[in-house]
């Protein structure tokens, strides 16, 4: 798709991401996803998946989703998502290289939430309990024991946190490593480390039980929880160096579209299909030479959605089957490139 700014492209890509996660890329504020002056807002799709074809919608109406599969409606969010998976590139995920920990965590754990719901499950019990140590702390005075409580179970639950995140983190750098390349003609090395608090990873539960008993009067201090797996990070890296500091703009978008990629692999080796990509103004910023590299690796049995200024040159997708769609006041026109 293409077309100049404002017309709408983005609204398109929008919507298929809001089937797949059921929220907005773009915002966090409701009211923005319905038209000024309607009240409601609708999104239909006639879905592949599985080889199996179904009707879903997504209907919101004061400010309350209602979710059907073949116009029955479905109750829990969780039996909704995933019925279209959909993977993001969008000019601002690369803030992912240069915002706090906090935004980098967030990123990881949605891709693990998709994909495993013992993560999913672990991760809420986790927050649950750091909720309540952090409201025990609070007291005056906290209560040892009751605190203790809380840090027990919090640790069981971080055992099996990190030791995911550890093991997503490496197979998506096998991903990275593979794909990579095709961006920076084999002259770089993009790599991704997991950073924690615990330093032995395999066997660390004697080592939180440690940190957490030597952090108590620092926690009472400060009323809150000073370690745990909800203040973890992940740095990225080009050519062993801090990613943010050292990589161009275009740099910094190979460096995320090979992550996009990496997710799709990881997708597909999970479920048996990939998920749709979504590129939005995935173009800015590349020369020729890697536009036509990004378009030359996209596996062929992908379906992919493109936003873009200008037309795109059919012949970069080697013999794909490439529909074109100008943009304009909303509305799609098929051209013929």
């Amino acid at each position: 798709m293409y077309g100049k700014n404002a017309q709408g492209k983005t609204n398109l890509i929008e919507s298929i991401y809001y089937l797949s996660h059921l929220r907005s890329f773009r915002t966090h504020q409701f009211k923005r996803l319905i038209r000024q002056g309607q009240e409601t807002m609708s999104i239909q799709a006639d879905v592949e998946t599985r080889g199996r074809s179904c009707q879903i919608r997504v209907a919101a109406v004061d400010q309350k989703k209602h979710l059907y599969y073949f116009q029955n409606p479905i109750h829990k969010y969780s039996d909704f998502v995933g019925i279209v998976n959909a993977v993001l590139f969008c000019p601002d995920d690369l803030m992912l290289f240069n915002q706090s920990p906090r935004y980098r965590r967030h990123f990881v754990d949605m891709e693990l939430i998709k994909l495993s719901k013992t993560y999913t499950m672990t991760m809420s019990h986790y927050q649950n309990l750091l909720h309540r140590r952090n409201a025990a702390l609070k007291q005056d005075p906290p209560d040892r024991l009751l605190i203790e409580t809380f840090t027990e179970p919090m640790i069981k639950d971080e055992v099996i946190i990190m030791k995911q995140r550890a093991a997503f983190i490496e197979r998506w750098m096998q991903k990275v490593h593979e794909i990579y390349p095709f961006f920076s003609d084999r002259e770089e090395i993009f790599d991704a480390k997991y950073r924690t608090f615990v330093k032995e990873i395999k066997d660390p539960e004697s080592e939180l039980k440690k940190i957490y008993e030597q952090s108590y009067e620092k926690d009472c201090r400060y009323r809150q929880t000073q370690y745990g797996v909800h203040k973890d990070d992940f740095l990225f890296l080009l050519n062993g160096e801090p990613l943010q500091e050292t990589a161009s703009q275009g740099q910094k978008r190979s460096c995320l579209l090979a992550l996009k990629l990496g997710l799709a692999e990881i997708i597909h080796e999970q479920t048996g299909e990939y998920p749709i990509l979504l590129l939005d103004d995935v173009f800015s910023e590349l020369d020729d030479h890697r536009k036509r590299q990004l378009a030359e690796c996209l596996p062929s049995e992908m379906q992919i959605f493109i936003t873009t200024t200008e037309p795109v040159d059919p012949a970069w997708f080697a013999g794909r089957h490439v529909h074109t769609y100008e943009v304009e006041h909303g509305s799609l026109k098929e051209v013929h490139v």
